[in-house]
């Protein structure tokens, strides 16, 4: 059944991944060490990264829990694809070290027992950045290993003093250098010499923030990256401060757009000052993208259930409806992995994916099947004014959250999850791309309405300004334009009805959240 429902997944989702220059990526996460402390996330971040990087349009090199001959090959085989490449990019969750202002990666099976092992058991950082030079236009380095490594603790000890003074806490600054091209972007997870933190979820808080804004529209990586700084300096409560040295002859955009700015609604607009304009249907871009984010969750979807169950039939379904997929060379290594040495696919023949004659297969549906996090929302890019919209919409779909005013307490959580339980969702609290998208639709109607009432109100207010202006020297008028405004005016009892019976208290009611 699962092979049978993914099939058909995969006719209603077609790969939209656009046609771009020549990108090519290395992507690598080594967290299962075995000589020194494992790390929980850099395995979960590779594999994100990887599939953000495909939607992107990147021929991805990608890898989890490398032996140093595994890095090696790795390596050797961007360095062929990399080259006159447009962007070639470097992602690397790990362990690492700094000795004499050089940094190293470091291999799973990497033991440093002294200073002939960094020659033998890690790789040079300045080793893939040349591979990465050979007539290529622009160089992406991110490099997530500023972790605590007690590798480089036990090698400073059997160094000595005189010696050990080479060595230093995190990584060392990477000086960019002119090669050709039209410049480079290095980014670490935190400032040279700093340690970063792991953090509690799967990803850390690096990555999460880079994955989260790595493909916004029409967004230089410039400011990619000052998002992503900031994003981190909050989440680890100012404890780390990712570092970036960009230089580049002009902007660089990953996911650009042709999309012409300045005709969002209010949830996709680009300052706090946009104004609600009324609109009978999302644009042809506003829902393209929508769709898109739907067709990357569903997708994600299917991986994780074929991953949880880890079997090689449905790694097989999934790369069978996504042979190209964003997992696809993932799915490939779990099989190898299962159907090679001591571990064989299970299959438990009682629960097997097996569809039954004259069975009904349901698609799973993203809005139900994957719950809201911080991180889908925070992935949303929503400013203060979209903010609002949503809690305008909360407030019209019969959830009160008070007077919409951007800021998510409380008040706005608990009617997002009272929301999520009407409809049938977990209640998290937290909204992802494909539930907002169903919150939208069914406020459609009543928004529309409620757009243009505001609307009708301030183009009511700014004419009654410009009158009290124009006859501001005639006292018997002033006091005529009084009395009647204070029969109705901007705000006359019908439309205070109207708003009052649509809104529900949106334009009044509690501020707290």
């Amino acid at each position: 059944m699962f092979k049978r429902m993914i099939a058909v997944l995969a006719i209603v989702i077609a790969g939209t991944a656009p046609a771009l220059a020549k990108r090519v990526a290395l992507v690598i996460g080594n967290g299962a060490y075995e000589h020194t402390v494992p790390l929980p996330n850099p395995a979960n971040d590779a594999e994100l990264m990887a599939a953000k990087l495909r939607g992107l349009g990147f021929e991805v090199v990608a890898g989890k829990d490398q032996s140093y001959n595994d890095m090696r090959r790795s390596v050797m085989d961007f360095a062929k694809k990399a080259y006159g490449a447009e962007i070639a990019l470097l992602f690397y969750a790990g362990h690492g070290m700094q000795v004499g202002g050089q940094n190293l990666l470091v291999p799973i099976d990497a033991r440093i027992e002294d200073e002939t092992s960094l020659d033998f058991e890690t790789i040079s950082v300045d080793f893939i950045m040349r591979q990465m030079s050979k007539d290529v236009k622009v160089q992406m380095v991110f490099l997530d290993a500023c972790r605590d490594n007690p590798l480089a603790r036990t090698l400073a000890r059997r160094m000595g003093p005189s010696r050990s003074a080479n060595m230093g806490s995190g990584l060392a600054e990477i000086k960019v250098q002119e090669t050709g091209g039209e410049g480079s972007v290095i980014a670490f997870a935190t400032s040279p010499g700093d340690v970063a933190l792991d953090g509690e979820g799967q990803n850390s808080p690096f990555t999460s923030a880079l994955i989260r804004h790595i493909d916004t529209p029409n967004t230089s990586i410039q400011t990619v990256m000052t998002r992503v700084t900031g994003d981190v300096y909050d989440e680890t409560e100012k404890r780390q401060r990712p570092w970036v040295n960009a230089s580049l002859i002009g902007e660089v955009f990953l996911n650009k757009r042709a999309d012409a700015p300045g005709t969002e609604v209010a949830s996709l607009g680009n300052t706090a000052t946009t104004t609600p304009q009324a609109q009978a249907a999302p644009s042809a871009a506003a829902t393209a993208t929508a769709q898109s984010t739907i067709a990357w969750e569903r997708e994600k979807l299917i991986w994780e259930t074929a991953k949880s169950s880890n079997t090689v039939a449905d790694y097989e379904a999934y790369l069978s409806a996504y042979p190209n997929g964003l997992f696809a060379d993932f799915a490939r290594n779990s099989i190898k992995r299962l159907t090679t040495g001591s571990q064989v696919a299970a299959v438990n023949p009682a629960t097997a994916n097996v569809a039954q004659p004259g069975a009904t297969t349901s698609l799973p549906d993203p809005q139900k099947a994957i719950p809201g996090t911080a991180q889908t929302e925070a992935a949303l890019g929503w400013n203060r004014t979209a903010r609002r919209e949503v809690q305008t919409r909360l407030n019209l779909a019969g959830h009160n959250v008070g007077r919409p005013d951007g800021a998510f307490g409380p008040k706005t959580r608990g009617g997002v999850s009272a929301w999520q339980t009407a409809n049938g969702i977990t209640p998290t609290g937290f909204f992802t791309a494909a539930q907002y998208s169903l919150l939208t639709t069914q406020t459609a109607t009543q928004y529309t309405a409620y757009v243009a009432e505001v609307k009708r109100k301030r183009q009511a207010a700014a004419a009654a300004s410009r009158s009290t202006t124009t006859t501001r020297r005639s006292p018997t008028t002033t006091t005529q334009r009084r009395t009647n405004n204070n029969g109705g005016g901007a705000i006359n009892p019908a439309g205070a009805a109207f708003i009052g019976g649509v809104v529900g208290g949106i334009i009044g009611g509690a501020i707290g959240r």
